[in-house]
């Protein structure tokens, strides 16, 4: 009787620097995309989800931004959050490190993709509040949080 291993994983890297990481990440028994965009997995989950069967995981990498829009990606095709893995490879929070972020306003819902770092205030493009971007990621949304301030 053999015992089971890991179970496998669709991987999805979205841009240049991810690939290199999943490609020493990933197993043989592991299926594996490239994704030029983070808002290409929509297609290439329903593509591949429906060929996997049970037990199957799904591990995106690439900026923080992108594999936490391909992880509402995979919730809004049914996957369990405990399917998914999401492995960002530009992760610095604390430092105060700017960086592309999908932003979701506390306030409007609008969603947006700001240059900023966790503790920045900026104000939202949708309704002009003033946020102050969190770490708390969403994977309902796929963004960070903007939780509105009071000036």
């Amino acid at each position: 009787m053999t015992t089971p291993g890991p179970a496998p994983h669709l991987v999805l890297a979205v841009g240049t620097r991810a690939r290199t990481v999943a490609e020493e990440l990933r197993r043989d028994s592991d299926r594996y995309r490239a994704l030029d965009a983070a808002d290409d997995a929509g297609p290439v989950l329903d593509e591949e989800l429906a060929r996997l069967s049970t037990g199957w995981r799904v591990l995106a990498v690439g900026l923080e931004r992108d594999v936490l829009i391909v992880a509402r990606a995979a919730l809004a095709r049914g996957a369990l959050d405990e399917e998914i893995t999401v492995l960002a490879v530009d992760q610095h929070d604390g430092d105060g490190t700017r960086r592309l972020r999908r932003v979701h306003c506390g306030h409007c819902h609008h969603q947006a993709d700001l240059d900023a770092a966790v503790g920045d205030v900026l104000p939202c493009p949708g309704c002009g509040e003033p946020l102050s971007v969190t770490d708390h990621r969403s994977r309902i949304h796929g963004a960070s949080l903007g939780v509105p301030t009071v000036p």
